[in-house]
């Protein structure tokens, strides 16, 4: 029997970055949807299940809090990880796990982000442990 593929959200407004992460994260073993803005991910968000939500920080329609909110009000505990230009400082990761994100890392790191994906999914073909 085939065992369903874990499902990846991508929202980043800089096209290189989701071209980038889509083909990796497939390539990993994992199923994605991208969206350019935070309102194409709210909606997707309503339209589709996810496993895992990685979202770009400085999205130019939405907070990404507000989609944090989104994600937590579905109940479904799904994990959201943030992007951003340059690796966090420590003061960000706490005001971003404030509102609601399992990690923060550069959008342009691409294997670690699908190692951390991998990690927090336990799935692809990567079937990495958690990274905390």
């Amino acid at each position: 029997m085939k065992t369903a593929r874990k499902r990846v959200l991508i929202a980043d407004c800089h096209e290189e970055v989701l071209i980038a992460l889509e083909r990796m994260l497939e390539d990993a073993g994992f199923d994605t949807s991208t969206a350019w803005t935070g309102r194409d991910a709210l909606g997707l968000l309503q339209s589709k299940v996810f496993d895992l939500v990685l979202i770009n920080k400085y999205l130019p329609d939405t907070e990404c809090g507000d989609i944090f909110k989104t994600l937590e009000q579905t109940g479904a505990g799904i994990p959201g990880i943030v992007l951003q230009p340059r690796t966090p400082e420590s003061t960000e990761l706490e005001a971003l796990r404030a509102v609601g994100a399992c990690d923060v890392v550069c959008q342009y790191a691409y294997p670690q982000i699908v190692e951390i994906v991998a990690g927090w999914l336990g799935g692809g073909k990567m079937g990495a442990a958690q990274v905390a």
